[in-house]
């Protein structure tokens, strides 16, 4: 179940605060994880960001080819966005603590986001 996967990621880093699965050729979020507080105004907002770094559809917002990875830091939080090999418009939206061990992170969700993307 993706919230399942969801709930399993956040709980593995503690600075990881909220997750959430998009189709980005809708920019809609599909499901977030069971304790994401986020309102609906800001998860439009997270999968709008997420669809101007990383590109929807097959066409870029901001580069020569749509990417696979994009993050966002700042003092206060990362933001991570990460896309699926098997299905391009599905999308692994994370926000984090800034002191997140971001590699092991990033590799985490993008087994996570295989997993809840090709239906295991």
């Amino acid at each position: 179940m993706v919230v399942d996967e969801l709930d399993a990621l956040r709980e593995k880093y503690e600075g990881c605060t909220a997750l959430a699965f998009a189709d980005v050729s809708t920019k809609m979020i599909l499901v977030t994880d069971s304790s994401s507080n986020l309102r609906r105004e800001a998860l439009d907002a997270l999968c709008a960001e997420a669809a101007l770094l990383l590109g929807a559809n097959g066409k870029p917002a901001l580069a020569d080819k749509p990417g696979d990875l994009a993050s966002v830091a700042t003092t206060a939080q990362l933001r991570v966005f990460l896309r699926s090999e098997q299905e391009p418009n599905d999308v692994l939206c994370c926000i984090c603590g800034p002191k997140l061990d971001a590699d092991a992170f990033v590799a985490d969700a993008c087994t996570c986001l295989d997993r809840i993307s090709s239906g295991e």
